[in-house]
């Protein structure tokens, strides 16, 4: 079979390790915003809808033995081969579950303190969609994270002419999934050389993206159902569906438009309190192509004194290919961010050697009466993939699994490595 439900079924989706998708990450990011999380120190749970080959899966799986986690496919050959690498691992924490949203809407009676979903929800039919929010309403504990991807506007606006093309492609064609994506990039550059793209002054995007893998392109732009959304209306559908709560991004610099909104529209979005209309401005001010999402059911605040007991106590080290001294430039939706020397190397230098909590961070000259630079200077280095927060019970983690989940990754040529200080993978 070819598509089921106008989705495509006859190739793989290609492994891709997300880290914004790990407990560590999310509950991070979900305090600093000011709200509560589950406990991960202690026993929890964890769903992923559409998990592909269940590769973030296994990273969950192997850096909290203390969780349990269950990954949802409807594609067969994907869950096959999530649970062939569950079994080569050993892991007894992991459950693969071959079926689509609505079956397991209706035979599944757990409840789970973390739901996820990458990379499906704008590429699924309106039925679908509801019902993943339908899991989550019925499915997630009270203060559980939902995490959510999904294409927006108006950045993801431009691949709407070449996902067309290809999708109409594939509708004239017998040809596999992956013959069809070949035979629709020929004919996109056939087009792009005699010009029909001269007056797109964004096209140049539009060809790295065709340098993905034709695996990939199939699952992006084959499916019958393509469509990048508003947040804005994505946030309605949530609320009306599972009565959850937007926090914030699990990308922890948009959390703060200092360091990822241009200047001239942040005071513009400061005077707009409609918080639908701000946070549509502010896909505007950084042309969002992409969004992921983290929503909480029934959140609870901190109190004053709690939020910054809870946010000292945290614990960061720089990543293993992390400068560790000198200048550094960021990266971000506005631009470079430039950080002098005199600033910044004092905290690489510190994190190189041991990692360090927030209030000991805090004590640097640099940051001193000044909470809000120090999380800025986080925010940055976690985003630029360079800092990390620290796993309190990565010594409960059976190094032999990670030796094995390593070895593998190599094996199969997939640049991924498991780093269980850390709780997660690079």
């Amino acid at each position: 079979m070819k598509k089921k439900d106008g989705y495509v079924l006859d190739t793989t989706y290609p492994v891709f390790f997300y880290k914004e998708m790990q407990p560590l990450w999310l509950n991070t990011v979900v305090n600093f915003l000011g709200f509560k999380v589950p406990d991960i120190a202690k026993s929890f749970s964890y769903l992923e809808l559409a998990c592909a080959t269940g590769t973030n899966l296994l990273v969950c799986a192997i850096n909290n033995p203390h969780g349990f986690f269950v990954g949802v496919d409807f594609n067969k050959e994907h869950i096959d081969k999530a649970k062939e690498s569950a079994q080569y691992l050993g892991l007894k924490n992991i459950e693969f579950i071959h079926c689509d949203f609505f079956t397991f809407l209706e035979k599944n009676n757990r409840k789970f303190d973390f739901i996820v979903n990458h990379g499906t929800f704008s590429w699924v039919s309106p039925i679908h969609q509801k019902n993943i929010l339908d899991i989550v309403s019925k499915s997630l504990n009270d203060s559980g994270i939902f995490y959510l991807h999904y294409m927006c506007y108006p950045g993801s606006s431009d691949l709407h002419p070449v996902q067309k093309l290809l999708n109409l492609v594939d509708k004239h064609t017998e040809e596999s999934s992956l013959n069809s994506v070949e035979i629709g990039k020929k004919l996109f550059f056939d087009l792009n050389e005699a010009g029909a793209f001269i007056n797109n002054p964004r096209i140049e995007p539009i060809i790295k993206t065709l340098g993905n893998s034709n695996s990939y392109l199939a699952h992006e732009f084959l499916t019958d159902y393509w469509k990048p959304l508003y947040s804005t209306d994505v946030h309605n559908m949530v609320f009306e569906a599972a009565k959850m709560t937007y926090l914030g991004s699990a990308n922890p610099c948009e959390n703060i438009d200092s360091i990822s909104i241009p200047s001239k529209m942040q005071n513009i979005i400061k005077n707009i309190h409609a918080p639908a209309l701000k946070e549509y401005l502010k896909d505007l001010a950084r042309d969002s192509k992409q969004r992921v999402d983290i929503f909480q059911k029934k959140p609870q605040t901190f109190e004053n004194d709690e939020h910054r007991e809870t946010i000292n106590k945290m614990a960061f080290k720089l990543l293993p290919h992390a400068p560790k001294h000198g200048g550094v430039t960021f990266k971000t939706p506005i631009g470079d961010i430039k950080a002098p020397q005199e600033i910044i190397s004092p905290v690489l230098e510190c994190l190189a050697k041991n990692e360090m909590r927030f209030d000991e961070l805090s004590s640097l000259p640099s940051f001193r009466n000044n909470p809000l630079f120090l999380i800025e200077t986080i925010f940055l280095l976690m985003n630029a993939n360079y800092l990390h927060p620290i796993s309190n019970k990565k010594n409960l983690v059976d190094q032999s699994v990670i030796k094995k989940f390593n070895e593998k990754m190599k094996k199969e040529g997939l640049p991924l490595k498991i780093l269980n200080n850390y709780a997660t993978a690079i």
